[in-house]
């Protein structure tokens, strides 16, 4: 019997395992979340077991989320930072072109103008 191995299309999504199936980024992210959690959980069961855990939940939170996000290529801290600079934008964007005809028709006006002055006044002198 033939034992087939998927394959992904595409191989940018193939990562390198660092320990438990996790790789190297995510191993950080949750060892970093552990330590974040284990004292705010020990600082928080004197009010309850319950407690200690949902706040222990919510201080690991962060860390263990820029181990494992990823969206369309970005992680969790560089789609943040595209957030935060998407938001800063102004919100409403005008279009403004140049119109070049328009400056061709002025380069020739101020070529004409030019001519006109420093030329006509040499062929008067010369005329005469």
């Amino acid at each position: 019997m033939a034992q087939y191995i998927r394959i992904p299309k595409d191989l940018d999504d193939i990562r390198e395992k660092f320990m438990f199936n996790l790789t190297k980024r995510q191993c950080l992210c949750f060892g970093i979340g552990f330590l974040i959690g284990i004292p705010v959980f020990f600082l928080t069961r004197k009010y309850g077991i319950e407690i200690g855990v949902i706040c222990m939940g919510f201080a690991a939170a962060p860390a263990i989320i820029c181990g494992i996000y990823k969206k369309n290529g970005l992680t969790f801290e560089k789609y943040i930072k595209a957030m935060i600079k998407f938001l800063k934008r102004p919100k409403t964007r005008t279009y403004k072109s140049e119109n070049v005809y328009e400056q061709i028709e002025k380069q020739i006006e101020i070529d004409r103008l030019r001519k006109l002055l420093t030329g006509g006044v040499i062929n008067e002198k010369k005329k005469k």
